[in-house]
């Protein structure tokens, strides 16, 4: 797999992201985007899931990572599928980290 391939796909949709709603916050682009965000704990195997069919987030209280790095991450994910990307898991994983790496708190 070519890494730098996705790590410069992740780029271009923050830029693309960024140029469409003008921010950087990544609550910010949730409250625009309408995503709603859960809170929960459990055993982190997973640091947080995006919810396709009910457009929410939900982040594990229990990671490590601060919250809004898993936000990011998680947002990453629903814009791959908003701009109907086609990736193979291993694939959006790059990019959606990637994608974090452009947004703040």
């Amino acid at each position: 797999m070519n890494t730098e391939y996705f790590q410069i796909m992740g780029k271009e949709l923050a830029e693309s992201v960024f140029k469409q709603f003008s921010t950087r916050s990544i609550l910010q682009l949730c409250q625009i985007a309408q995503i709603s965000i859960r809170y929960e704990k459990w055993n982190p195997t997973t640091l947080g899931e995006f919810d396709r069919k009910n457009n929410a987030i939900c982040l594990n209280l229990n990671a490590e990572v601060p919250p809004y790095q898993i936000l990011a991450h998680e947002v990453g994910h629903y814009f791959i599928h908003q701009k109907n990307i086609q990736l193979s898991r291993a694939e959006e994983e790059i990019v959606a980290s990637t994608f974090a790496e452009y947004f703040q708190e």
